[in-house]
């Protein structure tokens, strides 16, 4: 597979942006079953955002693939340097316990422009389990989180939104 196919230049994926990131598991394996590997995953997610001073707006491990909403809070806040160190962290921790890659070479991302609903994207993410089928509620969903909101206030603000699907 061709590696990710980057819209912008570098430097404009630096500064104060908010990120919407898809990124599949190697093969579409659904290793995003595993608890172990879930929690590891999210901690790596936390450790890596927090290094390269971003918030994790949302974010959402289904089975075979992760959506994550984060926002810069830094200046010197860099997308391209996180992505890497947190598939580099997580894909070892992975290779390193199973002998099995990770991540799918290349991943989706769209940087928000300032007129777009952070709130609606969000709302997307923490519902993708509901809409899969996977839980009757986001709040039934082990795999999901943000850094700044509590589930119950991205619920309710997903709610409240006008057109929301929740």
């Amino acid at each position: 597979m061709a590696r990710h196919p980057h819209r912008l230049q570098p430097d404009q994926y630096r500064g104060f942006y908010c990120y919407f990131l898809t990124a599949a598991t190697y093969g579409r394996r659904p290793a995003f079953r595993d608890p172990e590997l879930c929690a590891a995953v999210t901690t790596q997610l936390f450790q890596s955002t927090q290094k390269h001073g971003f918030a994790v707006i949302a974010y959402c491990l289904m089975p075979d693939h992760v959506h994550a909403l984060v926002e810069a809070e830094r200046a010197d806040a860099d997308f391209l340097k996180w992505v890497h160190l947190w598939r580099q962290l997580s894909g070892f921790w992975e290779r390193k316990r199973t002998g099995q890659y990770l991540w799918q070479e290349g991943y989706w991302d769209y940087t928000l422009r300032g007129d777009e609903s952070v709130i609606g994207i969000a709302a997307y993410v923490v519902w993708n389990p509901v809409r899969a089928a996977l839980a009757v509620s986001p709040d039934q969903y082990p795999y999901l989180g943000s850094s700044r909101y509590s589930l119950a206030e991205l619920m309710t603000a997903a709610q409240q939104r006008p057109g929301s699907d929740g």
